[in-house]
């Protein structure tokens, strides 16, 4: 099969990247990446169980849980709360 592609220069740019990095001709590079997206949009093996709502598996992992605490919190939270863990800016 003859394909012809206009990419955008970042998405050029990275599938040059990924050329030289894996070392193979470009037609056995978009082939691995067909084949990576087709495992990854395969559809779901029927025969296993109805996957847990989002609410369980949040709850699975630990998202959702509950802590004791005096009834003032919504009120001033972020004296009683840690936020050292936090990710981003602080404002």
């Amino acid at each position: 099969m003859y394909i012809k592609a206009k990419l955008d220069e970042i998405h050029g740019q990275r599938l040059m990247d990924l050329q030289r990095r894996l070392q193979k001709p470009l037609p056995e590079v978009l082939a691995a990446l067909i084949d990576l997206g087709q495992g990854l949009l395969s559809e779901p093996d029927t025969n296993l169980e109805e996957p847990p709502s989002l609410y369980a598996a949040l709850e699975n992992i630990g998202f959702i849980g509950c802590i004791e605490v005096e009834e003032s919190l919504a009120k001033n939270y972020k004296t009683q709360l840690d936020f050292s863990h936090k990710c981003g800016e602080k404002p």
